[in-house]
């Protein structure tokens, strides 16, 4: 079982913070992000690897930090045929025989829940975000068992996908996985609920946490 992580252009990360975080903020949160979750994943005790997909090249040193191999997808490829690419990269080079693709921006993930929910997977599992609409973790086996869809509201699409293979999938809600980092009250979230992580620490050090409690302040004012 291999963990594929995408991870985009950091210099565009998070463009829906744009209004409370600067660009050098957004990036910074990005990489703060995306080491909660290699971190996580690298714990893991059922993952055989971990592959990053990107071609910034602020990936070239996580993968460096973390041990994981790095795979640089087609320059014209969405996110959808990114994960399409790494998947036969990973099937043509080591084998695989089943992938987790977790995206970068979800920090409060932690590796006995993902162990757990690795340990009854059986053919297609996933995890939906809060909101029941994207997907936030999808596990394949065999990898490329379904079409990846990953347009934002691609929960019920690969849930449907699933079933139009023939395959029953197991869906996992209310999991660490639900939460992913797009709003500012998503910030607030992850700093109550994980003050420990890298991206909890990189908040208040960088005084965005009190920017924004300030902004609702006003706000609620």
């Amino acid at each position: 079982m291999w963990a594929i992580v995408p991870v985009k252009t950091f210099d565009r990360a998070k463009q829906r913070l744009a209004n409370v975080l600067s660009e050098s903020e957004r990036r910074s949160l990005m990489l703060a992000m995306a080491r909660d979750v290699l971190t996580c994943l690298a714990k893991s005790t059922r993952l055989d690897g971990i592959l990053i997909v990107s071609r910034a090249p602020e990936a070239d040193a996580l993968a460096q930090s973390f041990g994981t191999e790095r795979f640089s997808e087609s320059p014209d490829s969405n996110l959808a045929g990114a994960l399409t690419q790494a998947t036969q990269h990973l099937l043509d080079n080591f084998n695989a025989r089943g992938v987790a693709v977790v995206p970068a921006d979800v920090p409060g993930i932690q590796a006995e829940e993902l162990d757990d929910i690795l340990a009854t997977h059986d053919a297609v599992t996933i995890l939906p975000d809060a909101d029941n609409l994207g997907t936030n973790c999808l596990i394949c086996t065999p990898p490329a068992c379904i079409p990846y869809i990953f347009d934002g509201t691609s929960f019920r699409p690969h849930v449907d996908a699933a079933f139009a293979a023939g395959i029953t999938p197991r869906i996992v809600p209310g999991t660490r996985f639900g939460l992913d980092v797009d709003l500012p009250r998503d910030l607030l979230e992850v700093y109550h609920d994980q003050p420990g992580s890298q991206t909890a620490t990189y908040l208040r050090n960088a005084g965005i946490v009190q920017r924004l409690a300030n902004l609702t302040q006003s706000q609620s004012g």
